[in-house]
């Protein structure tokens, strides 16, 4: 099967499932108030198939299938009096709607965390296998032709066994040129190669500029909960340290750069792309809950402005509110994409 259509097919999957999961706590939660849902919809666009209407909820899917909605009666300015209404419900209950989709992002994110553990296996420490796992943009590997996925069997008449013996001879090679037989795709390819000087662990040495893939080991329950909390406390840190850094622009990514860390994750195996799918769960629980308006985070905080005036807010407010929310979204995705095309024509994606 061709690369571009198992990279589609598993981006569909990354993108549906991370946008149906955050969608499903917005449901549920909808659903415990009692607060009427017309359609729960599986990607997006016009209706084009209607499943199955239970109760008042209409099951359907639509032709981009790139996640999903849920349509909520009784949203709008002057619907409060809609029975069973989203409007008609106490603001603790309408901030517990808007929070749960972001709420059920990170329960994903741990979920597959923790089922790395039992099903791929968790990273062995210090034991790599000799495959390539990433490759630096502009590095000697990346300019060299290696890519993630790669298995390197060879080095210069030298036979792989294993990811430290590819790693010591690569580090015992500085400024000499390298023969590399990689495996790619079931085709033996040869690479050549010279690794720069370079300080690892307060030592010169030679590095092509390539992180090999780890070597997993599944473990018990116990252990692979814990690295799925541990992993997902660690990397909401790490995301929201990244949207307010002064780095930024370097961290940040749209729907190119996922696309291209998709096509990495399917090429680098199951651990990888698994980890991939709840890192960007959790960025999307994270961006959601940012106090821009249109986005969970701003409708929140419009509602805790409502708590505090002990009143609703005008109609007017409201889509003033909206407005500003839609310009900053727009300015963002705008930036972002730009930043995705600049690597694009710089080759830093999809090398």
């Amino acid at each position: 099967m061709p690369d571009f259509v198992v990279t589609a097919f598993a981006l569909i999957v990354l993108l549906g499932t991370l946008v149906l999961f955050h969608e499903l706590g917005h449901f549920t939660a909808a659903k415990l108030f009692r607060v009427k849902v017309d359609e729960f919809a599986f990607g997006f666009g016009p209706k084009w198939i209607r499943l199955f209407k239970r109760g008042d909820t209409e099951y359907t899917i639509h032709p981009v299938p790139l996640g999903g909605f849920v349509k909520l009666a009784g949203m709008e300015p002057g619907e409060e009096d809609l029975p069973n209404g989203f409007n008609c419900k106490p603001v603790w209950q309408r901030i517990i709607i808007y929070f749960a989709g972001p709420f059920m992002s990170f329960v994903l994110a741990c979920l597959v965390f923790s089922a790395m553990g039992l099903t791929t296996g968790l990273p062995v420490t210090d034991d790599i296998v000799n495959r390539v796992g990433f490759v630096q943009p502009d590095s000697v590997a990346d300019k060299a032709g290696l890519r993630a996925g790669d298995t390197i069997i060879a080095i210069s008449g030298e036979k792989i066994d294993s990811g430290n013996e590819m790693v010591d001879i690569i580090h015992r090679s500085a400024n000499k040129p390298l023969v590399l037989t990689i495996m790619r795709g079931g085709k033996e390819i040869t690479i050549h190669a010279t690794p720069k000087v370079g300080e690892l662990g307060g030592k010169k040495v030679g590095l092509l500029g390539f992180i090999p893939t780890p070597k997993l080991q599944r473990v018990g329950f116990g252990e692979s909960l814990s690295y799925g909390i541990d992993k997902t406390q660690v990397f909401v840190v790490g995301i929201v340290t990244s949207i307010f850094s002064r780095d930024v622009a370097e961290s940040v990514g749209g729907p190119l750069a996922i696309a291209d860390a998709t096509q990495t994750s399917v090429k680098s195996g199951p651990f990888v792309y698994l980890q991939l799918m709840a890192i960007l769960s959790l960025s999307l629980g994270v961006i959601n809950l940012l106090p821009i308006p249109i986005l969970d985070g701003g409708a929140i905080m419009l509602l805790i402005g409502e708590g505090i005036k002990g009143r609703r807010l005008s109609p007017r407010t409201i889509e003033m509110a909206q407005r500003i929310g839609l310009i900053l979204i727009a300015a963002i995705f705008v930036s972002i994409m730009y930043l995705d095309l600049s690597r694009v024509a710089t080759n830093k994606l999809f090398r």
